[in-house]
């Protein structure tokens, strides 16, 4: 976020919003050897909503997460995107996860290609 530009404050008050949207605020002073998988997915998530990207990389955002966090983790990425008109790009094995997108694209054997009824 300081390299965006954002003054100190603004940085802390960012990144602390999103860890507690997230339920991972406790976390924040410790190491990352100090966090378990999913603590660290979901930190990992914070600092990219934190930082209002205009595309957001997203390449298996819910794979260490259990059910209940992964709902969480995939509904703050698409309103933060909705609301800031950002972009994602997700990779994920997951249907249930698929199903948040607008657009779908498959690659099988190498090949890509687009889903039919996706926007």
């Amino acid at each position: 976020l300081r390299l965006g530009g954002a003054r100190r404050k603004e940085a802390e008050e960012r990144s602390l919003e999103w860890l507690e949207r997230l339920e991972v605020g406790e976390v924040r002073a410790k190491r990352p050897g100090e966090v378990s998988g999913g603590q660290g997915q979901r930190v990992a998530v914070a600092r990219a909503l934190a930082a209002r990207p205009r595309v957001i990389f997203a390449d298996e955002p819910t794979g260490a997460l259990d059910s209940l966090n992964g709902e969480r983790v995939m509904t703050l990425l698409t309103e933060a995107a909705r609301d800031t008109n950002a972009a994602v790009v997700l990779v994920t094995h997951e249907a249930r996860v698929a199903a948040y997108s607008d657009r779908e694209v498959v690659v099988r054997d190498g090949q890509a290609r687009e889903m039919a009824g996706t926007v």
